[in-house]
């Protein structure tokens, strides 16, 4: 070979490598650009963590695109580049839109059911891409990039073939390399490659690995399934089943020593631990038969025999309690139980997380709307069937459209009798709908019955907090009008006096018919009303807001007409907690051990989880993404087995609520002889 032929075939490989180069510069850069954007954009900080693991789990990302358009002819890899970019840009731009509107990030499930969600907020979903017009210019900065320099970015040859499986190969042993590498990088008690593999929160992944990791590992989940990637061996070691490491975990200690006192069912776990041959479920007996129950006290069975109203309402929180505005839900927080330390965290995928926590008293599942995924199960604690086995008329309302969620199969699912718009529920469909109305139309249904247990989801409060565009702010607006607050605060206020009275009508209605001293009625928020900015809280509260624990503050109201003075709480606790806590004062079957949440007047150390694996506790605060525990007082030399303590507890928690749900553990255990 001639030195001009060598020279020549010299030049012809490096074009095919610069072809392969450019495209992957354009798209690791590209994606870096807009994940730093959309991080700074949500969390207004980045970690240098998440900053160093997202610029790398974007390089093999980057090589797979740069090779699927070097390796074709090149107006076809054009097209590739110009759609691919556009994809890229539009996913991250929806992301802020989704963030901003609800404060969490847009998962491929959610993605599917955009159809429904569109046809029910579609025009509140509109105005927030109106609103988000700068994020939205930001993030679509690499497709004007690519328009310009398509040309000049797959200028050159087609690489050859062995190039190009070399080209993949590098992708391939860059991610296994990242992944292992992750695998020593702790978060504090929590390994990267632990959040990679198993956490179920989006906003960890999306802080340490970016959006776009994030939904290919929830693609790998829904085409593959998701199953926990992880189980306990007999001897306490966490098996991960994709690294092969064996990860040891904190001694769970020995078993609890049951007594009668404890809230626990008849459940030899013994014998189900020795004939189970499934892993998960195996881990699962193994877990729960160390758990330590929660017991009977004074406050067992205080309503037991008594009629339940048990009211989740629509961004109820502290913020919504004024003494002029809404004097019911004001004077109902002042007495009965009142907690002082009361949080509604905000959950990973849909609004109905904040519902599902309250009822079930489990973790939602990160990836699945978790109360429709629990119509397919047996949710024998669901309080339509603990009170219907008890001779009650157990009901179910909400004011919007019946099918919305799932609800038409979760509500039955759980025990009632359902009334929706569209299912017997005839209300004015105004936007959002009147709870007033609510109350009007359904009390007549059972407020003759004997006994009756009634769950009501209220829809008046819903965003978007504005004069123009929801109903119910409008309807009150004289009322706020006069205030020195901006128009969100004041219409998020006048959106929550419909709620006041809604329940100011139930109160003289359940007096009137004599009903009122057998009457419990309880009322806690689905979430915060993330509907309103930072800043919007700030007004409210009169003092800048801190946006990882107090904006989540609020209030449960459990209340009685016949407890003369109130009961001062000051343990942490949260809507998880809220349904152990029900079914022990009233006495009802269940397994303390089975739930996530505990009961808040037992001698159960309180806790508050966040979806970021954040805790608030008796000890103190500690913030997960920022490795930062704070205690309330002067700190103490175990603090750091503490935390680590808590993590695992709080770990065990989300992995066990997740389990629960995808194993139907609840069929496996009391009713085993419909297990498929």
């Amino acid at each position: 070979m001639t030195v001009e032929t060598k020279q020549w075939a010299w030049q012809a490989k490096l074009r095919g490598w610069m072809r392969l180069i450019k495209p992957t510069l354009f798209f690791f850069l590209s994606i870096v650009y807009g994940e730093f954007f959309l991080k700074l954009y949500c969390f207004r900080v980045i970690p240098v963590r998440g900053l160093i693991f997202t610029a790398l789990f974007t390089l093999p990302i980057a090589l797979l695109l740069g090779l699927w358009c070097a390796a074709v002819r090149p107006k076809t890899g054009q097209r590739v580049l110009l759609t691919v970019t556009a994809i890229l840009c539009i996913w991250l731009a929806s992301q802020a839109v989704y963030y901003g509107l609800f404060e969490t990030f847009m998962s491929l499930s959610s993605l599917v059911r955009t159809p429904m969600v569109a046809g029910e907020f579609g025009g509140m979903a509109l105005g927030n891409i109106l609103k988000s017009w700068f994020p939205i210019l930001m993030l679509c900065i690499p497709f004007a990039g690519a328009v310009a320099g398509c040309r000049w970015i797959l200028d050159g040859e087609k690489p050859r073939r062995r190039d190009a499986v070399q080209w993949a190969a590098a992708a391939l042993m860059v991610q296994m390399a990242i992944i292992l590498l992750s695998l020593h990088v702790s978060s504090g008690p929590v390994t990267l490659y632990h959040i990679y593999h198993q956490s179920d929160a989006a906003e960890l992944m999306v802080t340490n690995f970016g959006v776009l990791t994030n939904t290919r590992r929830e693609l790998v989940r829904l085409v593959f399934g998701a199953q926990a990637d992880s189980v306990l061996d007999p001897d306490g070691d966490v098996l991960d089943s994709l690294g092969g490491a064996d990860v040891p975990t904190p001694n769970r200690g020995p078993r609890p020593i049951l007594d009668e006192n404890d809230r626990v069912l008849d459940i030899d776990f013994d014998a189900l631990i020795a004939r189970e041959e499934d892993p998960d479920l195996l881990a699962m007996h193994e877990y729960f038969a160390s758990v330590e129950p929660t017991q009977k006290h004074e406050w067992t069975g205080y309503f037991k025999g008594k009629n339940l109203i048990w009211i989740v309402g629509e961004a109820f929180s502290t913020l919504a309690l004024d003494p002029e505005l809404t004097p019911n839900l004001y004077r109902l927080s002042r007495e009965g139980f009142v907690f002082n330390n009361f949080y509604t965290p905000l959950w990973g995928l849909s609004t109905s997380d904040g519902e599902y926590v309250t009822t079930t008293g489990l973790i939602p599942k990160a990836g699945t709307w978790s109360y429709l995924q629990s119509a397919e199960n047996h949710m024998p604690f669901g309080f339509g069937h603990r009170f219907k086995a008890q001779g009650y008329r157990t009901l179910a309302y909400h004011n919007n459209t019946y099918t919305y969620y799932g609800r038409d199969e979760s509500y039955p699912n759980m025990g009632y009798e359902y009334y929706g718009v569209g299912n017997g529920l005839d209300v004015a469909r105004t936007s959002p709908a009147s709870d007033l109305e609510m109350m009007e139309k359904s009390l007549p249904q059972y407020l003759y019955e004997d006994q009756f247990m009634v769950y009501y989801l209220t829809f008046s409060g819903h965003l978007n907090y504005n004069r123009e565009q929801n109903d119910m702010s409008a309807k009150h607006w004289e009322l706020v009008d006069d205030r020195p607050l901006t128009e969100g605060p004041k219409a998020y206020l006048a959106s929550q006096v419909e709620l006041d009275r809604a329940v100011g009508y139930l109160l003289e209605q359940l007096e009137a018919a004599g009903k009122l001293d057998d009457t419990v009625i309880v009322l806690s928020g689905d979430h915060y009303p993330y509907g309103l900015q930072d800043e919007e809280i700030s007004e409210l509260l009169g003092h800048p807001v801190d946006p990882d624990f107090e904006k989540y503050e609020s209030t449960l109201i459990l209340w009685n007409s016949e407890m003369e003075q109130p009961v001062q709480v000051d343990k942490y606790c949260s809507s998880l907690d809220v349904m152990p806590t029900l079914a022990n004062l009233f006495d009802l079957e269940y397994d303390s051990r089975l739930l996530a949440g505990r009961d808040i007047l037992s001698d159960a150390p309180g806790l508050v989880i966040f979806s970021n694996y954040s805790f608030l506790s008796e000890r103190g605060s500690y913030r997960f993404t920022q490795e930062q525990f704070t205690p309330w007082g002067e700190g103490r030399p175990d603090d750091e087995q503490y935390v680590a303590q808590t993590i695992q507890d709080v770990r065990d928690r989300f992995r066990f609520s997740a389990l629960i749900l995808d194993e139907d553990y609840y069929r496996h255990l009391f009713a085993p002889e419909t297990v498929e």
